[in-house]
């Protein structure tokens, strides 16, 4: 019976001109229609008497389709299968009938495509895509792979120059590279409850961010992604520490209500708008879009927050931009007035103004960087330096700590140093040390870029760097890097001899695995191989270090029993 229903069924989809791309079948277009109760999509489903009797039921003479029962049918592995998921099926990659992608629970980011991700590119790049493997596992597969890892590559940079040879201090800031969530993980038995500030600027999950990814990193997905970043996050949090999460609108109001789950609805403290100038344009549906969103949570009653004042350069500027008419007291003083609440209006005195600055609200009127100012270092989501400076001056004291596990460019970690506050920034794209590490060599030499003026910024000040110690992730970055199918052959044989196979991948079955790769495309062979992968060994365990087929130096011993205090 269900092979005659797939039957039918593909016969009927194929007759929707929508569902057909490339001449194949849509899986996720099938769902989506059925989902959203398409009236034509319907339609052609009622038009075969069969479909009508296994889809539909009659319910006091009104026929009502049962959507829940026809995704499953879509999403049973058996109808449309692709070559990718067929092959998967034959070497029986499965676990509980469910295949990998098919979990829930943890959300790991790998250099390797599946969904897409432009970020970060130089002008050079902006043609070429960065591209991240995302992969769900559920808790039996996580195993130890959130244990400590153990860090490597150690160095030291300060107005002296570049060190190898030096203390490590809790005190220190730090630039490590890896996958954030593996690098959090870490940071907890050593910073749990020390973080003064999280400030954030992930994946927006749009096609129109400069973070692109397709379908396949779906809501859900997106959701998991960042709820397992954030529950770590709350717990390296202090008592009096305060997260802010940089969003739009296309996940903001998801991630809302995730938030409050996670920090206390009663620990929601602003919805801050970032209000940027442009180009305004006539719509057909709506109005131009022209803010991005930052929500900001306490940890607690007792956070950390000073009120940022925003000064103005002169009385002509202020007074032109709060509209309001400049008067004259009797001792000559010139003010304006300003709504006090509850109707009544108080001076503002334009000498306190243009000494003091007044008090910041939560609609932030600042410009996006522009690519040919002299603080850009050409990363296409770099933010400005006073976007931070003002989350930094008012929920971090000096001498405070602020993590960035998104740290892209830098912007947060250059900011921190120049306002003296402690920073850990994560990162795991190569470009951490083409962009990123040489950004923050320029500001301990006293770059003038950004708020450098503002705050009479000198130089001075260090950083280390150190990075994750690579184990499976070093096959990663070898499939993300093979050219063709006699590179994914070559490197499935070491990964057989490596002990480094997910443990459902039996590895006497390579040999018939790699005679059949040539039925798969490039990016599926890519895939295949990194579903192999032991995700529990991807970077080497602090647990390990002793090891020694993991040959880690004395020094980095040194390192490692410094950072986590052994």
């Amino acid at each position: 019976m269900q092979s005659t229903i797939i039957d039918i069924l593909t016969s009927v989809l194929e007759k929707d001109e929508r569902l057909v791309i490339d001449g194949k079948l849509a899986k996720n277009k099938t769902v989506e229609l059925a989902l959203n109760l398409d009236f034509f999509f319907l339609k052609l489903l009622l038009s075969s008497p069969e479909l009508k009797e296994h889809f539909f039921e009659d319910v006091e003479g009104l026929l009502v389709f049962d959507k829940v029962a026809f995704q499953r049918f879509v999403n049973n592995k058996s109808f449309l299968p692709d070559s990718y998921t067929e092959f998967k099926n034959s070497i029986g990659l499965t676990t509980n009938n469910h295949y990998l992608m098919e979990g829930n629970d943890v959300v790991l980011s790998w250099p390797y495509k599946d969904c897409v991700l432009e970020g970060g590119q130089t002008k050079e790049d902006q043609k070429r895509q960065e591209i991240f493997w995302n992969e769900i596992l559920a808790p039996e597969q996580v195993d130890t792979l959130l244990s400590p890892k153990v860090l490597s590559n150690f160095v030291k940079y300060d107005s002296q120059g570049k060190s190898e040879d030096f203390e490590l201090s809790k005190n220190d800031n730090f630039i490590i590279k890896g996958n954030n969530l593996l690098v959090l993980e870490s940071l907890l038995p050593v910073y749990r409850g020390s973080v003064d500030l999280i400030y954030i600027d992930p994946p927006f999950n749009t096609e129109h961010d400069s973070f692109l990814y397709n379908d396949k990193f779906n809501r859900s997905t997106w959701l998991t992604f960042m709820k397992n970043r954030l529950e770590t996050a709350y717990e390296l949090l202090s008592d009096t520490g305060t997260i802010y999460v940089h969003i739009d609108h296309n996940e903001g109001h998801y991630l809302k209500v995730m938030m409050d789950e996670i920090f206390g609805k009663h620990n929601f403290r602003n919805e801050i708008i970032w209000r940027y100038s442009g180009w305004n344009k006539k719509l057909k549906n709506g109005f131009e879009r022209r803010h991005d969103t930052i929500f900001m949570y306490g940890k607690s009653e007792t956070q950390y927050f000073e009120s940022y004042f925003e000064k103005w350069a002169s009385k002509e500027e202020y007074v032109k931009k709060r509209k309001q008419k400049l008067l004259v007291d009797d001792d000559g003083r010139e003010y304006v007035l300003s709504d006090a609440g509850g109707g009544k209006r108080a001076k503002m005195f334009i000498e306190d103004v243009l000494e003091k600055g007044v008090v910041v609200d939560d609609v932030w009127h600042l410009d996006k960087l522009n690519n040919s100012a002299k603080e850009s270092v050409d990363f296409t989501s770099q933010k400005r330096e006073v976007l931070l400076e003002r989350i930094i001056k008012a929920s971090c004291p000096e001498g405070g700590l602020v993590l960035d596990y998104h740290l892209g460019s830098g912007t947060t970690a250059a900011v921190a140093h120049k306002l003296n506050r402690r920073y850990i920034g994560v990162e795991q794209m190569d470009y951490i040390n083409t962009i990123t590490v040489p950004r923050l060599i320029n500001v301990i030499e006293g770059d003038k870029e950004g708020i450098s003026k503002e705050v009479n910024w000198q130089g001075g000040g260090s950083f280390v760097y150190c990075e994750l110690v690579d184990l499976a992730a070093s096959y990663s970055n070898m499939i993300e890097r093979a050219k063709n199918t006699d590179d994914i052959k070559s490197i499935l044989v070491d990964l057989r001899e490596s002990q480094l196979l997910d443990y459902r991948v039996n590895p006497d079955l390579i040999d018939s695995i790699i005679d059949k790769l040539d039925a798969l495309t490039l990016e599926e062979q890519k895939r295949l191989l990194i579903d192999f992968l032991d995700k529990n060994q991807m970077y080497v365990n602090l647990t390990d270090i002793e090891d020694e087929t993991h040959d880690i130096s004395d020094k980095t011993k040194k390192f490692n029993n410094q950072f986590y205090g052994v």
